[in-house]
């Protein structure tokens, strides 16, 4: 294989799931086992608004929406103790033929439904999307064939098994998951955890189908060459619910969990130190410009034919502090080093100082231990800038 071509050594493939309810009260951290739409105008973000230069970022103090965060054991290969959405890896059986005879009985056509689901997005497919490495694995070790699943459904699936097996919100189409299910499917999550039964055998077995509709796609994150040893290419998805679900959580992969708004998730960050990782950061500071449950929803609904792009943060170090560089920076390398054959970008300036290298920003900057966004332009894909923290002076006021 080449080295331009990457594979399963590099990184794994996931999918994570960021759920939003309608709610009307504040739930705090706790163990685990405890009208009409708005207009919404694609793409029509002004991050201009939040450059006062002086003040920082301006997040939401109410809103009518939480979000769920799953805290990750200490004991995590892979951001031990962060607040993260629920999710993980890909797995084979999450393109399993048999998931048709599930989607057969539920009275979806294989075709129809294969077909139904690539059509909601006319934009950007992402490399994870268009060519999967776990299906070019299985094609290469003789376990593909025609009547397995599009990359399109199987990573919905995965989304909504990993959700069930860290929290029990289970994403089906039949109904909502009372509380009696969710404890007789207890020892179901066990077992498909840890592979002794798979999610689909599950599925036939209790009479459920994954709702794969009602996730829409948000964006592609892949891992930086620097951070850690293990790498994971992310899509992150949507769903909103008009309830908010019993959580139990598994007190394996996560300890505890939080329902919050973005705002308040990103403040916690920031003055009570909840560990959040870049992504999650990023993707919290965008939903915080939609002010309300309904136009959550709108957005992701409206939002999700343009499409998504992988994005892979690179590391770039100033004297004051440390940046994730996004596309759309002006110092976002043009020839992207996918696999860390190159030294990491090294400048001998301040980030405040750096306004003479790059006027375009997209960044995730991390100093004192908190990460915010730094972004002063219109993204692609019809998304949402995210809220910044633009205490980095406008180059204007540097001359």
């Amino acid at each position: 294989m080449s080295s331009s071509c990457p594979s399963n050594d590099q990184w794994r493939e996931a999918s994570t799931l960021i759920i939003v309810t309608q709610s009307s009260s504040v739930s705090k951290i706790c163990p685990s086992n405890a009208g009409e739409h708005k207009n919404i105008v694609i793409s029509e973000f002004d991050p201009s608004i939040n450059d006062n230069g002086l003040n920082g970022p301006q997040f939401r103090d109410e809103s009518d929406y939480r979000i769920l965060m799953v805290k990750r054991s200490y004991l995590s290969s892979f951001m031990a103790s962060a607040y993260v959405f629920p999710g993980g890896a890909i797995e084979k059986s999450d393109f399993s033929p048999k998931w048709w005879q599930i989607f057969g009985k539920f009275g979806f056509d294989q075709l129809k439904l294969a077909q139904q689901m690539s059509a909601r997005i006319s934009g950007s497919r992402p490399p994870i999307l268009q060519d999967p490495l776990m299906v070019r694995s299985m094609k290469e070790s003789g376990q593909w064939s025609n009547d397995h699943l599009t990359p399109d459904i199987a990573f919905r699936i995965a989304a909504i098994r990993e959700t069930f097996e860290e929290t029990g919100v289970a994403l089906f189409i039949d109904s909502n998951c009372n509380h009696d299910k969710n404890q007789s499917w207890s020892a179901w999550r066990k077992s498909i955890r840890d592979g002794s039964t798979s999610f689909v055998d599950f599925c036939i077995e209790t009479n459920q189908c994954p709702d794969i509709w009602s996730l829409y796609e948000w964006w592609n994150w892949l891992t930086p060459v620097s951070v850690g040893h293990r790498r994971f290419d992310t899509m992150f998805y949507v769903c909103c619910l008009d309830y908010q679900p019993e959580v139990i959580l598994d007190d394996v992969e996560v300890t505890s969990l939080e329902w919050s708004s973005a705002g308040e998730m990103i403040r916690k960050h920031a003055e009570d130190g909840i560990f959040l990782a870049p992504p999650q950061v990023y993707e919290l500071s965008r939903i915080d410009n939609l002010p309300d449950f309904r136009t959550i929803r709108t957005f992701a609904r409206e939002r999700e034919r343009y499409g998504v792009q992988q994005w892979m943060p690179v590391m770039a170090t100033f004297t004051d502090g440390i940046c994730s560089l996004l596309p759309g920076d002006d110092l976002y390398p043009v020839k992207l080093d996918l696999f860390g054959n190159k030294p990491l970008l090294n400048y001998s300036v301040s980030m405040n100082e750096s306004r003479s290298l790059a006027i375009n920003l997209n960044r995730i900057k991390l100093q004192n231990g908190v990460f915010s966004c730094v972004c002063n332009q219109r993204l692609t894909c019809g998304h949402l800038s995210p809220i910044s923290d633009l205490t980095i002076k406008p180059l204007r006021s540097m001359l």
